[in-house]
């Protein structure tokens, strides 16, 4: 796996380029009419970082992957062209199928009706720090000097593209699209929505989601679920540091898993194709530093979670 080495980041052209990467990324954005302040604020953190020191081009050196996550999220408007048709009631038949709900529905169609304050809150306080959580375990790691802060960097970016070549390959409406809009043809102007997350805003009497979800470029990006992905990504990560962390980061993962789709985000079928996503990202990064490491006296095993060092 191609990486930014020790010897890279610490030679005298490594500023540079990162300094080069940057500028580039923002003058894009600029000339697409697309700046915003995070932009900036993220090129000149990534800019400071080459610039600091050892120690914090080595953050940036695990780290680097996080970044080119956030460009690949943030320019999926590049892509939305490529995408093959829309499939808008394909999924909910399916599912209605395999996972019924009483009374011949969907479980997100179920649930829209069958609402309580205490799982709005629970729900989407869950699906507000999925992403949170994914930092937080990488910057444990990066504090601990831990090998496995760049192994997960790489898995998070690997989950998350292997999500966005699935969402051009099988554009997907979630179930709160094909709630409002029906499962006829894509209505390609559909505005994004907050679904059952707007019940959470309301509770707290906040905008965290509404803004979230404005943001949004592409509704049909359902199917997987990164939402369940991302935990489950946690989960392994995190396996090695004990049956505590392992009980927490399981739980929370179910908890995120139902939230999908009690918040009508997501399908089950959804959810487990997020699951997927998250392992086979996990297994080909795992593999690959170890193929990477192979010479070395204590490579990175092929293990959930597994540490590294003896």
């Amino acid at each position: 796996m191609t990486s930014l080495s020790p010897a890279k980041t610490g030679s005298k052209a490594f500023p540079w380029l990162i300094s080069l990467f940057g500028v580039g990324h923002l003058a894009f954005v600029a000339a697409m009419g697309k700046l915003r302040w995070e932009h900036a604020a993220a090129d000149l953190l990534l800019v400071g970082l080459a610039w600091a020191g050892p120690a914090p081009r080595r953050f940036l050196r695990g780290a680097f992957p996080l970044y080119l996550t956030g460009l690949l999220l943030d320019t999926q408007w590049l892509w939305l062209g490529l995408r093959g048709r829309i499939h808008t009631g394909d999924l909910w038949d399916l599912e209605l199928a395999l996972f019924a709900a009483p009374g011949n529905t969907t479980w997100p169609a179920y649930f829209e009706t069958r609402t309580h304050a205490v799982l709005d809150f629970f729900c989407g306080f869950s699906y507000a720090a999925y992403l949170y959580e994914v930092f937080a375990l990488a910057l444990l790691y990066f504090f601990r000097k831990h090998p496995r802060f760049e192994v997960m960097c790489w898995a998070f970016m690997l989950c998350n593209a292997i999500g966005v070549v699935t969402y051009i390959v099988y554009p997907a409406a979630p179930p709160w699209y094909v709630m409002q809009y029906g499962p006829g043809p894509a209505d390609l102007a559909a505005a994004p929505s907050q679904a059952g997350t707007a019940r959470f805003d309301a509770l707290l009497g906040i905008r965290y989601f509404a803004n979230f979800y404005a943001r949004n470029p592409n509704v049909f990006g359902a199917m997987p679920s990164l939402h369940a992905a991302y935990p489950v990504l946690v989960v392994w990560q995190a396996w090695g540091l004990g049956r505590a962390w392992r009980v927490g980061t399981i739980a929370f993962a179910a908890l995120v898993a139902f939230s999908a789709i009690y918040l009508q985000h997501h399908y089950i079928l959804d959810v487990v194709a997020g699951v997927v996503v998250a392992l086979v990202a996990c297994s080909a990064v795992e593999y690959a530093f170890a193929r990477r490491e192979s010479s070395a006296v204590t490579p990175v095993p092929l293990v959930p979670g597994g540490d590294s060092r003896a």
